[in-house]
């Protein structure tokens, strides 16, 4: 593993494009959770298009984060900027592994929510548009990840528990995306050491 002199083009790519992702993922989120029990036509077609905006962008996100995972235990990140402290590099490189594991665990535990439920308890498997796909398999694409049981079981590994965990990582996640956000914006304005830059055209 070697020490990258800077930022692949394919790791640029990733990272503004998971940005966008990310910023539409959360309010549609949102707009799911508020359409839930809104039964009246347009409450239903609001809430079905959320919930598949929302999944699809979900394992697309997944995915996103496993390449760009394996991308950086091929290179390390490039050097920090000239005047940069070693505490503020370990802060910085503490923030990144969290943001890292944030933006595994909310897809991961979202898609075990998902599972927990699938068609069990007499719901019906949650929409999940993929290509064209709903719902779990094998009608669906998407395998389970946990077992089916009914939202109200007696067992830890349902539907509440998995939820929990996914608002969780949600909060921890967006307080550590906007600590990330304003310390890119202190380097690149008050700084003025071109930190956005490096991820933006070099």
């Amino acid at each position: 593993m070697g020490q990258a002199a800077g930022w692949s083009g394919v790791q640029k790519v990733l990272h503004w494009t998971m940005a966008a992702a990310i910023a539409v993922e959360v309010p549609v989120g949102f707009i799911m959770g508020w359409t839930y029990a809104d039964k009246t036509p347009q409450g239903a077609a609001k809430h079905l298009l959320s919930s598949q905006i929302h999944h699809t962008l979900g394992l697309l996100l997944l995915a996103a984060v496993l390449w760009r995972l394996t991308l950086r235990m091929r290179n390390t990140a490039p050097p920090a900027p000239d005047g940069t402290s070693p505490a503020q590099a370990r802060l910085a490189s503490g923030l990144q592994g969290l943001l890292y594991l944030g933006m595994l665990i909310v897809p991961l535990s979202g898609w075990a929510a998902l599972s927990s439920l699938g068609s069990g308890g007499g719901y019906p498997a949650p929409p999940i548009w993929f290509f064209g796909h709903d719902g779990f398999g094998p009608g669906g694409m998407i395998p389970h990840i946990v077992p089916p049981v009914p939202w109200n079981a007696h067992t830890l590994f349902k539907y509440g528990f998995f939820g929990a965990i996914h608002r969780w990582a949600l909060i921890i996640g967006g307080c550590a995306l906007a600590l990330h956000i304003a310390g890119a914006l202190m380097h690149q304005f008050v700084l003025r050491d071109g930190l956005i830059g490096r991820m933006w055209r070099g």
